[in-house]
């Protein structure tokens, strides 16, 4: 019987050596085509491509992939892959849009939000990613009401990426901002982060 592996890969910047991306597949090849497709296809681009565009750079000339690990499971690969989100968080670019799938883990679903309102989740998947856990625990905690599923305007949005923010602190937490950097977000309308324009909508 043939034996399969989940295998977890990170697209790094060359010249600075900035991990910008993490994800995990099962075939390597398909997937970097599937990349570099969405680089061409505006339809296609997802967070992580938007971000490649804006700062001109293109896969394997001027941004390597790196294989770093690998998995027998689709779980397990799923809890690798978020390990090294986890590790390189601060400078990764792969956030909750990078992930389009249909079901419980789109981030078509409805979004969620910790009991106390402080953090907030775009979709199953990004809440298992930044919480360490399966997404069956995130439908778990989602059953006991310890995380509440909300419909909550956008109030900012990564020009660069696409991505979109429900509430400063949300901002202030993904990159690791202090509060008078959202206090100026707040009052000028718009803040540069790593490059990329933090602009409220």
């Amino acid at each position: 019987m043939m034996e399969f592996f989940y295998y977890v890969y990170l697209f790094r910047i060359k010249a600075t050596g900035k991990v910008i991306y993490v994800g995990s597949t099962r075939t390597v090849g398909e997937r970097i085509n599937e990349h570099r497709r969405s680089m061409r296809e505006d339809d296609r681009a997802q967070p992580i491509h938007k971000y490649l565009h804006a700062n001109h750079l293109e896969l394997i000339k001027d941004v390597e992939i790196d294989i770093v690990d690998y998995a027998k499971s689709k779980q397990k690969g799923l809890e690798l892959e978020s390990y090294y989100y986890h590790k390189y968080e601060i400078t990764a670019i792969n956030v909750w849009d990078a992930n389009k799938r249909d079901g419980n883990n789109s981030p078509r679903q409805r979004r969620l939000v910790s009991k106390d309102g402080k953090d907030f989740y775009n979709s199953q998947r990004d809440a298992a990613v930044k919480l360490g856990i399966t997404r069956s625990a995130v439908a778990q905690m989602v059953k006991r009401g310890e995380l509440i599923p909300q419909l909550i305007p956008d109030k900012y949005q990564n020009i660069e990426t696409g991505e979109r923010f429900a509430s400063g602190y949300q901002v202030q937490h993904l990159y690791n901002l202090d509060s008078k950097t959202i206090n100026k977000l707040n009052k000028n309308g718009e803040i540069i982060v790593n490059g990329m324009t933090i602009r409220k909508v």
